[in-house]
C-alpha cells in the first residue's frame, strides 16, 4: 500500500459523523422537543392550525430552552409542568391567555415559558412542605415522557389511572389529547 493510501485510511479513521437533525439537534433532543411541542400545542393552541414551517420554527425556539441543560429528560418534565401551570393559570380567570407562541415560548419573553421558572421553584418549595402538593402536574411530565419512550397502551393506561385517582381531570384531558397528537397527528 502507498503512502499517500496509507495518509487518506488514517483521515478517513478521523472523521466522527454526530446524527444532527435541522437545527443542530441531537435525536433524542429532537424527540423531547417534538413531546413538548406536542403538549404545548395540545394545552395551549389546540385550536390552531400551524403551518410546516411554522412548527419548525416554534420548535427551535422551545429547543432553546434546553441549551446548557445537563439533563435533558429533567428540563423536559419541568418545562412539561411549566406548560401546565401556565394553562392552570389562564383557566382560572376569565380574561387571560397566553400569547402567541412565537411569543410565549421565545427564550427572551419574560412573560412567556421563561416566566413560568418562578412558578415551579415556588411549587417544589411548598413540596418540601406538603409533599403531595400540585403532584398532577408532575405526573403527567412522568407519563408524556414513558409514552414517549415507549408509546403502547399499558403507560397510557397506567398514567391515565393515575391522574383519574388523583382526580386531576384538567390534566388527564391535557394528557389524552399530547397522546392523541403525538401518536396519530403531529
Amino acid at each position: 500500500m502507498s503512502a499517500v493510501r496509507k495518509t487518506q485510511k488514517k483521515k478517513e479513521a478521523k472523521v466522527i459523523q454526530l446524527k444532527l437533525i435541522k437545527g443542530g439537534r441531537t435525536p433524542d433532543l429532537d424527540k423531547l422537543v417534538h413531546g413538548l411541542w406536542t403538549l404545548a400545542y395540545s394545552s395551549l393552541w389546540n385550536n390552531k392550525e400551524f403551518s410546516l414551517n411554522e412548527t419548525e420554527e416554534l420548535k427551535e425556539l422551545l429547543a432553546e430552552h434546553f441549551e446548557n441543560s445537563r439533563n435533558s429528560k429533567r428540563n423536559f418534565k419541568d418545562l412539561v409542568e411549566r406548560i401546565c401551570l401556565a394553562k392552570r393559570f389562564v383557566s382560572r380567570r376569565k380574561g387571560r391567555y397566553i400569547s402567541k407562541p412565537i411569543d410565549w415560548l421565545n427564550i427572551n419573553y419574560r412573560n412567556g415559558l421563561v416566566g413560568t421558572a418562578s412558578w415551579l421553584e415556588e411549587v417544589k418549595e411548598q413540596r418540601k412542605s406538603v409533599p403531595h402538593y400540585n403532584e398532577g402536574i408532575t405526573t403527567l411530565a412522568n407519563g408524556i415522557l414513558k409514552y414517549m419512550e415507549s408509546p403502547n397502551i399499558m403507560v397510557f393506561l397506567r398514567y391515565r389511572k393515575m391522574l383519574i385517582e388523583q382526580k386531576q381531570f384538567d390534566l388527564l384531558q391535557i394528557f389524552q389529547i399530547t397522546i392523541i397528537n403525538l401518536q396519530y397527528i403531529l
